[in-house]
């Protein structure tokens, strides 16, 4: 199994000789469908302007938002000395099926097809000294090209880039570093490709000895600055390892990967990949007791791997979902064939120096992982992208397509570590007949929570969880919905039945505005011995109706105690606690005390009559001394309403 021994560093900013990166973000003339222009910044998402329409031609795959067409139009100024540096045009993303961009008068440039990978527009021969017009028109012929949620627009930042010999060639730095087995030294190497005055291209290198170095980790994520090739870099000095035995090891130490899936949209904000929504998102995952995320299923911003840097979160950086085979019309399987070397080198080359990313993913439950072709595909983009880095595991998330799990072998055994989409049951078996096999379940249920928890704790080559999902998102509509009965169809989301105005995925253990739901209280408890108390209340059936569930569901469960017409029925309070001993008491009234442990997964529940007031949950110490408590108490009438900033 392959040993893997890196550390990683990002751009923090540009020197100021070599390179000036200008924001472009600003003062966007937009006209969607050919309609009247208004100014905007970007990034921008026109379709979360859009009310959800059931007719909508995206279908319940966007959550019926609308596509359509749209063009973006910019000034800029140049100096006549600015002519003679190398100058170009770089766009971080664009989301849109055909993405053209025309300088001036000049030939239009094709973007990317994917929309997730950025790409660069060269300015030489297009530009004057004076004004200049840049235009970026985006089309979706075909739709709905993604299985969730997409947007359209300029939905990451534009820069004007100025590059003056010598600088370093974007996306050629790279690190290596080397650490003692007692942690005493490391030793880190930078390496690029440096551009001279001549035009001539060379590598450089670097090389940093740091005593006792402090290394990155989710709990102490410290990073470095140095400066290299006239650019400022940060740095992060960590080593990671995995095997069967050992499972994924970070600095040495066995790390179990408790993480989450999250969509790239931001709920109400749509796809706009705003740096603080990016941030937000990252701090709401840690701050959930998650240590890991899962970028599913395509490249994330830049700003999004900043964040997981700082705030210490480990990134599966998921690069794509299906491959040779289409899922929906228009999806990046159609362009996967001409264009996947190109997107792959930008991805790879930009993520490979953030400290957080520690694996990548290069394919999501494809149609084709049983047919021989799949695992020559597999092996080429794993050969590309160890031509590249080389120095992380790659996976791939798979998942049963008939009947033989074992027909799928041949593709498993070019990955470093096998990714399992809801096929837990296949664990121990596929550990008696491969016993080198390293397993991440990179799809979990949220229902089979702490099923999977002792799993992954029972076999070291099961390094970790990434639950679908951690965030609730826009599209994919109505996965892991509950429903009434007697309003509403039955059905899983991919059910032909009418699912509007559902026009978003429940599944996640934090809501679309930011907020934690019960499951993801749970959760944290399972993974973090240092979690505190908490209580929640279970929806009886038949409570204000006839309630159904679905696969990507749990049961609707409430952290209040607030639900009038319900007296003197009985409800059902749950407890997650780490401590020993848990007691409850509602109205000061003792209900019981019970003894707590691993083998009830951390959980007990009570069943009391529901009475207005307030519900008590301790958890106790082994002698019954008192630690730590969770309250839920009864609504009063609204009085005001408070506005604070989130921090």
């Amino acid at each position: 199994m392959k040993q893997i021994s890196v550390a990683l560093f990002l751009i923090l900013s540009s020197g100021a000789f070599a390179v000036e990166r200008r924001s472009l973000d600003e003062g966007w003339l937009f006209s969607l469908n050919g309609g009247a222009a208004v100014t905007v910044d970007v990034p921008h998402d026109w379709s979360i302007a859009s009310a959800p329409d059931g007719k909508s031609e995206t279908g319940k795959e966007w959550g019926y938002y609308a596509a359509g067409s749209g063009t973006y139009v910019r000034k800029f100024s140049l100096a006549e000395a600015d002519l003679k540096d190398d100058l170009s045009l770089s766009f971080d993303g664009v989301l849109g099926g055909e993405v053209f961009v025309r300088v001036n008068d000049g030939e239009p440039v094709r973007g990317s097809r994917y929309g997730y990978t950025g790409f660069v527009v060269p300015l030489k021969g297009k530009v004057r000294a004076g004004e200049n017009t840049v235009s970026v028109s985006i089309a979706n012929p075909k739709l709905p090209a993604s299985r969730w949620y997409r947007g359209c627009g300029i939905f990451r930042s534009v820069w004007l880039e100025r590059r003056t010999a010598p600088y370093l060639e974007p996306l050629t730095l790279n690190v290596r570093t080397d650490v003692t087995p007692d942690g005493a030294r490391a030793s880190v190497l930078l390496s690029g490709v440096e551009v001279g005055s001549d035009g001539a291209r060379r590598t450089v290198t670097k090389t940093i000895d740091v005593a006792n170095p402090e290394l990155w980790t989710p709990e102490t994520p410290k990073l470095h600055e140095t400066e290299f090739c006239g650019e400022k870099v940060r740095y992060g000095i960590r080593t990671i390892s995995v095997d069967a035995a050992n499972g994924f090891r970070l600095n040495g130490k066995t790390v179990e990967l408790h993480g989450a899936c999250v969509h790239h949209d931001h709920g109400p904000l749509g796809a706009a990949s705003w740096p603080e929504a990016e941030r937000r998102k990252a701090l709401q995952l840690k701050r959930a007791g998650f240590n890991a995320v899962r970028t599913s299923h395509n490249p994330v911003s830049e700003s999004f791997l900043d964040a997981c840097d700082e705030v210490g979160l480990l990134v599966l950086d998921d690069l794509f979902d299906g491959r040779e085979k289409s899922k929906t019309k228009g999806d990046y399987a159609e362009v996967f064939a001409e264009d996947w070397r190109k997107d792959v080198d930008w991805v790879v080359r930009r993520d490979r120096i953030h400290p957080s990313v520690v694996m990548w993913s290069i394919g999501n439950e494809i149609l084709e992982a049983a047919e021989p072709g799949a695992a020559v595909t597999t092996r080429t983009v794993h050969g590309a992208i160890d031509a590249l880095d080389g120095t992380r595991p790659v996976t791939q998330a798979l998942n049963l397509w008939g009947d033989d799990w074992t027909a799928i072998d041949p593709l498993a055994a070019e990955l470093d570590v096998v990714g399992f989409n809801y096929l837990e049951r296949f664990t121990e078996t596929d550990h008696a007949r491969l016993p080198e096999r390293v397993i991440v379940y990179t799809e979990t249920f949220a229902s089979e929570a702490a099923m999977v928890w002792r799993r992954i704790l029972k076999h070291p080559y099961v390094i970790g969880e990434f639950v679908w999902t951690g965030i609730d998102y826009l599209g994919e509509t109505g996965i892991g919905r509950n429903f009434n009965l007697e309003t509403e169809k039955w059905g899983e989301h991919w059910y032909e039945i009418p699912q509007f105005p559902w026009h978003g995925a429940a599944c996640g253990d934090i809501d679309l505005v930011g907020t934690r739901k019960p499951i993801s209280f749970y959760r944290e408890t399972l993974w973090n011995p240092s979690a505190p108390t908490r209580a929640a209340v279970r929806e009886r059936m038949n409570w204000t109706r006839r309630t159904a569930t679905t696969l990507w569901s749990v049961w609707p469960t409430y952290d209040h105690w607030t639900f009038p017409g319900d007296e003197h029925h009985e409800v059902t309070v749950e407890v997650y606690s780490r401590q020993p001993r848990v007691r409850l008491t509602v109205n000061g009234e003792i209900v019981d005390e019970r003894i707590n442990r691993a083998a009830n997964a951390w959980k007990q529940e009570f069943d009391v009559l529901y009475e207005p007031g307030e519900v008590v949950a301790e958890g106790l110490s082994q002698d019954g001394s008192p630690v730590d408590r969770a309250v839920l108490r009864t609504a009063g009438e609204p009085v005001g309403v408070r506005l604070s900033r989130e921090t």
